[in-house]
């Protein structure tokens, strides 16, 4: 089988080393080829899986003036993008890998969602253990709003932990700490938090003040935000989720659930 990566950004710096380390031939098209590149048109023409790794909103237009055949597969790696963009090819499927490509761009162990049919899937799951990843069936067709939901998962679970972090800079800054040190000692924390999650789940993972029921603590946390001049509503909803998670776990008695209902309440 031959493989067209089609564009070259990081998803592609990431997939085409990663296939032709599992012994996959790829070739590689773009508008502008380097050295043993082709064209767009031309690496489709010679490909038998055509995989566009351009930006997501390039998807549609990219396909539809690719020159197919009976027999191809077009595939994106765009989990927020319906398969519907792929249309101009005989067949499509989905390849998204759960990871964030800064940096490090490698992909092995990771999970990886697949969205194909019955015809296509086995062929990609075997690729994604060929590649060190970890198959993730996505439904077949994925509805519009299932789709949704499983890219904002995605997207909170990344960048949504940036948010996290701003605002606790936020009050680092706010405690008179130099700003610069405040990231390197607070990342350690949400890692630590992380591997905890995934050693005892998200309810055993929960720790500070509501973990203990400590309402004291909690108050004095809310009345630093306004101190600083932070609104507390990311802490609040933040507390309250803790709250629901720490109950679900069995980490809280009735008193002191009721006592950090009606602080979070009052606030």
């Amino acid at each position: 089988m031959t493989h067209a990566v089609i564009g070259y950004g990081r998803l592609a710096r990431a997939l085409v080393p990663a296939l032709r380390a599992a012994g996959e031939t790829v070739v590689v098209g773009r508008r502008a080829p380097g050295a043993g590149e082709l064209l767009p048109a031309d690496a489709a023409r010679a490909a038998d899986w055509v995989w566009l790794t351009v930006p997501d909103d390039h998807i549609a237009a990219t396909a539809a003036a690719l020159p197919w055949r009976a027999g191809q597969l077009a595939l994106h790696c765009s989990g927020a993008t319906p398969l519907a963009t792929l249309a101009p090819a005989p067949a499509a499927a989905g390849f998204h890998p759960l990871k964030l490509l800064a940096g490090d761009a490698g992909l092995a162990g990771v999970h990886v969602g697949i969205e194909a049919d019955a015809a296509h899937r086995p062929a990609l799951q075997a690729l994604a253990q060929a590649l060190g990843l970890r198959p993730l069936d996505l439904p077949w067709p994925m509805p519009a709003q299932a789709r949704a939901a499983y890219h904002a998962a995605a997207n909170l679970a990344a960048s949504g932990v940036l948010a996290v972090l701003a605002e606790a800079q936020a009050l680092w800054a706010s405690a008179g700490l130099a700003p610069a040190e405040a990231l390197p000692a607070l990342a350690p924390l949400s890692r630590g938090a992380l591997d905890t999650a995934l050693a005892r789940g998200l309810a055993g993972a929960v720790s500070g003040p509501i973990a203990r029921g400590d309402v004291g603590v909690l108050t004095r946390h809310l009345d630093a935000l306004a101190a600083a001049g932070l609104d507390a509503d990311l802490l609040r909803a933040l507390a309250w989720r803790q709250l629901a998670l720490a109950e679900a776990g069995g980490r809280l008695d009735a008193q002191q659930i009721a006592a950090l209902r009606a602080c979070l309440a009052a606030r």
